[in-house]
């Protein structure tokens, strides 16, 4: 098993409190020696909000989409069910696993 190097951001572009708008999380994934891990999908993300603003849920993974450099993903998240973005801020916890290689980050937004 080898650590994957992640590094994530958030950004409330279409999501707001009220609606069920994708937030996007774009994820940098790099091996241990920092070449740019290609081919991820869906299945290979995990992303759980820590911090939610009050009255917030969990998200759905919706799409993960490859970006157009090497190693750089957009990952788009909703809330689960039926529930709607509550404002406040959102801490979410992304978890990377490629085969045995395994890495992790944080990535926080202000859902305003």
């Amino acid at each position: 098993m080898a650590r994957l190097i992640v590094t994530a951001f958030s950004e409330d572009t279409i999501a707001a409190p009220g609606n069920r708008q994708p937030n996007y999380i774009i994820a940098s994934v790099t091996d241990v020696n920092g070449v740019p891990v290609s081919g991820l999908t869906a299945a290979n993300f995990k992303a759980n909000p820590l911090i939610v603003g009050p009255g917030g849920a969990l998200v759905n993974i919706t799409s993960v989409t490859a970006g157009v450099f090497p190693g750089f993903y957009l990952i788009n998240v909703i809330p689960i069910g039926t529930q709607t973005w509550k404002a406040g801020v959102y801490i979410f916890a992304v978890a990377v696993e490629h085969g045995a290689d395994k890495g992790q980050a944080l990535a926080s937004v202000l859902m305003d």
